[in-house]
């Protein structure tokens, strides 16, 4: 089943953050995601979403230094006490805004660093977030960047994903499946859906090359639209793309929804 929520951490920049989750109701839009909205007070962010009649259904974890070119702290060796603390200040706002996903970033390998070591600490890490998030009724993403946007990411390839959820073992852990990412790492972006349903939390979207709306790439949207509404899934998908102008001219695509 096709159910979508449109990231308003990529759409509708042109308003101050508060003001947009009225702008995605505006549009059309009943659910809403932020990448990152510990800027506000969660307070302030519950009062604008309340205020809007609109849902919150992801946030990712606090990825650290991001502006500094870091991309999450769970494989990052040495700064575990760093991990916790997010860990527990994404639960806070999770459940300030009754948002039910939170998404895990892996992290950057650093600069002469050891993979091994970092993927133990990850696992390590993704195993204490997810027992952690069980206890507090919030189910725990991780999401499989790309090494071409992205080179120095921890988890690269859908392989390493599926990897990781193997290694940590929790039913509490479920992948993140962005189709830009999968089709920019060489990955099958749309075969790779179906076998991995049961793990699937949650899917988002934006086109191949440039990570705009669709129909600005490559990428047959109506296919990837039929299938999620064909397949049995219940979780949401994201609409994650950065307009190529205006958010309130890009929307054309969705005359291919089912």
């Amino acid at each position: 089943m096709l159910k979508l929520s449109v990231n308003i951490s990529t759409l509708f920049t042109e308003l101050p953050l508060l003001e947009r989750p009225a702008a995605a109701v505006a549009a059309g839009f009943g659910a809403i995601e932020i990448q990152f909205p510990y800027t506000l007070p969660a307070s302030d962010l519950a009062a604008a979403l309340k205020a809007a009649g609109v849902e919150c259904v992801l946030i990712n974890m606090p990825a650290g230094n991001v502006a500094g070119g870091e991309l999450g702290l769970a494989c990052l060796p040495d700064r575990q006490c760093e991990f916790t603390d997010a860990v527990d200040r994404a639960i806070d706002y999770a459940q300030a805004l009754g948002c039910a996903r939170i998404n895990c970033l892996a992290g950057n390998i650093p600069l002469n660093g050891s993979r091994e070591r970092c993927w133990n600490v990850l696992v390590d890490n993704v195993q204490f977030a997810a027992k952690r998030t069980a206890q507090a009724g919030i189910q725990l993403l991780v999401e499989v960047l790309n090494n071409v946007d992205f080179p120095n990411f921890m988890l690269g390839k859908i392989s390493d994903g599926d990897a990781l959820l193997t290694a940590v073992d929790h039913p509490n852990l479920w992948l993140q499946y962005d189709v830009y990412h999968r089709r920019a790492a060489g990955d099958d972006w749309f075969e790779g859906i179906e076998p991995r349903l049961g793990c699937i939390g949650h899917i988002q979207f934006s086109d191949y090359p440039g990570r705009h709306e669709p129909g600005t790439g490559e990428m047959d949207m109506t296919q990837l639209f039929q299938l999620i509404e064909r397949l049995p899934y219940r979780g949401w998908t994201g609409v994650e793309y950065k307009p190529s102008a205006a958010t309130s001219d890009s929307f054309g695509w969705r005359v291919l929804l089912p």
